[in-house]
């Protein structure tokens, strides 16, 4: 018998698979994306059809401003901390060696294996050094 952490969950804003808690609603990994990047902007989104839109998996992007709208009363807060994941445009998202060396960093602290090395390039580093200059 499943219980109810098992059946898969929806995105309370498009109805999608929710993929966890983002700004305090559970979303799919779009609609975080989404008021992520919209709410780090500073324009303003007007509904061209006064607020009425539908917002859905299937039409979601057709405007921002009504899935905007859902977002807030779905309850997402735009004061969450999580807006600072990326500070600054530099640190534009991380690329896929990236993100797997900080999956590979966390698997090693976690289980206290440093004897594997992560390849960047020709000579390898390993995982304890390369680790350790994330945390500078």
């Amino acid at each position: 018998m499943a219980s109810w952490e098992d059946e898969p969950k929806n995105c309370v804003v498009c109805g999608d698979r929710a993929t966890g808690y983002h700004f305090h609603a559970l979303t799919c990994e779009s609609c975080k994306g989404f008021f992520r990047r919209t709410v780090s902007k500073s324009t303003r989104l007007t509904c061209p059809f006064a607020g009425s839109c539908e917002v859905s998996k299937a039409q979601r992007r057709h405007c921002p401003a009504c899935r905007l709208q859902k977002c807030l009363d779905a309850g997402m807060r735009k004061d969450t901390s999580s807006l600072s994941i990326y500070p600054s445009p530099a640190l534009a998202r991380p690329g896929p060696f990236t993100a797997s060396a900080h999956a590979l960093c966390r698997h090693q602290h976690f289980h206290g294996t440093a004897n594997h090395q992560v390849h960047q390039g020709p000579a390898p580093l390993p995982v304890s050094d390369f680790c350790s200059s994330f945390r500078k």
